[in-house]
């Protein structure tokens, strides 16, 4: 058996830079293969070798663009922008083994301590930092242009009479600060990521795409079974443990939820202004529920106006803002303590910076990639978070359903070993119906999941023996989805990978 690293399916910590790696002669029938894995960052990326072994020639990942936690959200604050960090996470996994320097200072998060961090990013701008001793001095000065100009940036864009205004160091990747800098130069994301592969040394047949391409900045709501609104993808799925408003004491963030999880937060105003309900204070108000969470933001005092004012007349992007996507998510919480939602998601959709409800078109070639595909994979992870938000862009469900002529799609769902806070008390049986109906949103159809053949979006799924999650088979097998069980790793919610890998052969 494997030893396969500790990884967090679901809520989860960083994980070491670490890949297994099985070694399989590719057949003739392996290097036809097209493949296209829907998936988010961390758990996906202890899976890349093998879906290198499944597909050695044509593989590509498509990527969310909506988290606004960590590093990337200071990013997102000050330079505006498309959220990067699954996109860069993928891409420093996917990095060859003799290009492990270029791992090392693309992998490296810099110091919780402002002032250390400071003096890091200093370090690497100008070249001293002992993560350049090991690289080319030709490719260390290509990769110093793109950070000297994201330095510019960040200092033209600070101001210095307002601690608001000034870049956070700390936690940043300087993957995600490389990527922003060949984005700001290039003026295209994905250009961006195509430079970063070429001085990685990426293999040329796997395929890092954004699902929205763009340089605009796009996030993401969930409507809970009981109306109520979270806004933000780190505050759905990983929200930050305290919010500090200067005008404001100190409040916990998220509020204590029962594990019960009632299904309405009635007496408690700290819950019910965490989820944007329509109060302010004591008093109910009679709005629309999308402007909810706008008629929650505190009273600006002149100063804070004033800053507002600045913003709109240097055309700082963005001009406006969510007042819940103005609270920090530097500090984000992935640990197994998050409690469960107090009402389970509805459903998932984009928002403008308003707070409105809108429906963005994935990038064409994304879609023509799913299309084209032969396999498409939902893999692992956070599912109301990494993989519905690929799945509700327009485009996408009718992608995911469109057979090629002479040949039989597999749409293949690999279920978590357990829940987390997105998904507590589904079943696989709900895990599907929300991908479907996310699929039909995606073609603005008026059917739920019961009036569609539910194998033209999923035709298999794989589950974990005896995991967390119930799988009713029966039920499943009636709809037309086929069901295989795999071996977990005793006494953990992972796959044994060998197994995994020789399930998905036989599929494919």
């Amino acid at each position: 058996m494997i030893d396969f690293p500790r990884l967090e399916y679901l809520i989860q910590t960083k994980t070491p830079n670490a890949s297994v790696h099985l070694h399989k002669t590719p057949s003739t029938d392996m290097i036809n293969r097209k493949i296209t894995i829907l998936s988010g960052g961390t758990a996906t990326n202890e899976l890349v070798s093998l879906f290198k072994n499944l597909c050695p020639n044509d593989i590509s990942y498509i990527l969310p663009i909506s988290d606004n936690g960590g590093s990337t959200s200071e990013i997102i604050r000050i330079i505006g922008g498309p959220a990067i960090g699954d996109i860069r996470s993928r891409l420093t996994r996917l990095i060859p083994p003799h290009q492990e320097p270029l791992r090392r200072l693309l992998g490296f998060r810099l110091s919780s301590e402002p002032k250390i961090a400071k003096i890091q990013w200093n370090e690497i701008v100008d070249g001293s930092h002992e993560l350049w001793i090991d690289i080319n001095p030709a490719t260390r000065e290509i990769f110093r242009a793109f950070f000297i100009h994201l330095h510019v940036e960040l200092l033209k864009r600070s101001k210095l009479h307002s601690s608001k205004k000034q870049f956070r160091y700390e936690l940043a990747n300087v993957g995600n600060l490389f990527l922003t800098g060949a984005r700001l130069f290039i003026g295209s994301l994905d250009s961006a990521i195509e430079l970063f592969c070429k001085l990685a040394d990426i293999d040329r047949e796997v395929q890092v795409m954004p699902c929205i391409n763009t340089n605009f900045t796009y996030h993401i709501s969930a409507l809970l079974e009981n109306g109520l609104i979270i806004t933000g993808q780190s505050q759905i799925s990983h929200p930050s443990e305290t919010h500090v408003h200067p005008h404001k004491k100190e409040d916990n963030y998220p509020p204590p939820i029962d594990h019960t999880r009632p299904s309405t937060p009635s007496e408690n105003a700290l819950m019910t202004s965490y989820f944007g309900t329509p109060s302010l204070g004591n008093v109910k108000r009679e709005i629309p529920i999308n402007e909810v969470a706008t008629a929650n933001q505190y009273i600006c005092t002149s100063e804070e106006e004033e800053e507002d004012q600045e913003d709109e007349e240097s055309g700082n992007v963005p001009q406006y803002t969510h007042p819940e996507l103005k609270k920090s998510q530097l500090h984000f919480n992935k640990s197994e303590n998050i409690q469960p939602l107090l009402s389970p998601i509805k459903r998932i959709f984009y928002i403008s910076p308003y707070g409105e409800e809108i429906r963005p078109t994935a990038d064409s070639k994304v879609v023509s990639t799913i299309t084209n595909s032969d396999t498409v994979i939902y893999s692992i992870g956070s599912l109301m978070t990494s993989i519905v938000p690929i799945i509700i862009l327009k485009g996408i469900g009718k992608a995911i359903a469109t057979e090629l002529p002479g040949k039989h799609k597999k749409r293949i769902l690999l279920l978590n070993g357990c829940l987390d806070r997105e998904t507590y008390g589904m079943s696989a049986v709900d895990f599907i119906k929300v991908i479907i109906q996310s699929a039909l949103y995606s073609q603005g159809s008026t059917s739920n999941y019961q009036q569609v053949e539910w194998n033209k979006y999923i035709t298999h799924l794989v589950y974990m023996k005896e995991g967390q999650i119930h799988v009713d088979a029966k039920y499943l097998q009636d709809k037309g989805i086929n069901c295989v069980e795999v071996q977990r790793i005793p006494d953990t919610n992972y796959f044994h990978l060998d197994e995994l890998q020789s399930v998905l052969n036989r599929i494919i």
